[in-house]
């Protein structure tokens, strides 16, 4: 996969998750809430709801780190094969880890953070051996 095309993944991946929360939240909350700048703090949250809004979370701060790799590949003009595979394993990855995170299994949940967070780390790996040559 290429690395740009990871970025648009990710995107995509971040605003599916934001789409499923905001509008469960809606469902749960009713409509006002979300409209509502004096939410009260007694809304009560659903272990479900919670688990929705932590897989979001989790999807911005796993961008955080992805993003500036994937984009610091694409202008260095990295070209590796094996990085290139991490890469789509690191979409299938983050794409299967909210669905698990939804169903409450935790030690589930990361086999889709484990395939991610390894393949991050063999492209940094990658990434650094090709600036240090």
């Amino acid at each position: 996969m290429e690395y740009t095309t990871a970025l648009y993944s990710i995107g995509l991946i971040t605003f599916v998750l934001l789409f499923i929360e905001v509008n469960f939240t809606y469902a749960t909350q009713g409509f006002s809430y979300g409209w509502s700048s004096n939410r009260g703090k007694d809304a009560v949250f659903t272990p479900l709801a919670q688990r929705i809004s932590s897989a979001y979370n989790n999807q911005v701060q796993s961008a955080a780190y992805s993003v500036p790799v994937f984009a610091a590949a694409a202008f260095t003009g990295l070209e590796s094969s094996s990085a290139e595979t991490a890469t789509l394993i690191f979409v299938i990855g983050r794409a299967i880890y909210g669905p698990l995170y939804y169903i409450g299994v935790g030690n589930l949940r990361l086999v889709g953070f484990g395939m991610a967070t390894l393949s991050m780390l063999y492209i940094l790996y990658v990434l650094g051996q090709s600036l240090m040559a």
